[in-house]
């Protein structure tokens, strides 16, 4: 990566990385995990990351407020070493490997701090019909 100009080697040292050994990864939508995980990931398009991105709020989880941008691998230690949400684009490795969509990107959140998201998640794509409603509204349109 650093040979064909991807990445400065000055970046690398950067990068979060996890603090202890590693030990496995399990990949599974959350309410099928067969252990309790660290980290939810949440993959999905910008509007929904709106929407996300308010309930995290709204829910008082600290959140990274800079994007990520590469490697995306870097959320999952970023959101277990810091304690904080973490929003990324998506690196074209990952994009490869998992077939994350031009209009997709990722939210990893601490899974500790999900309930509280997903409790203010409701009121938070309510509160955003109503709006949109309103602005059609305004807008003159049906």
């Amino acid at each position: 990566m650093v040979g064909i100009g991807y990445i400065q080697m000055e970046e690398v040292a950067a990068i979060p990385q996890r603090s202890t050994a590693f030990g496995v990864a399990v990949y599974a939508p959350l309410a099928a995990t067969p252990i309790e995980p660290d980290v939810v990931l949440v993959r999905a398009n910008p509007k929904q990351m709106m929407l996300l991105a308010e309930a995290v709020r709204a829910a008082g989880v600290n959140h990274n407020t800079a994007v990520m941008l590469r490697p995306t691998c870097a959320i999952i230690p970023e959101a277990t070493e810091s304690g904080r949400a973490s929003l990324s684009l998506g690196c074209i490795g990952n994009r490869v490997y998992t077939g994350l969509g031009p209009d997709e990107l990722y939210f990893a959140i601490p899974a500790h701090m999900v309930a509280g998201v997903v409790d203010k998640l409701e009121a938070i794509v309510t509160a955003n019909r109503e709006l949109e409603t309103f602005h059609h509204q305004r807008r003159g349109e049906n």
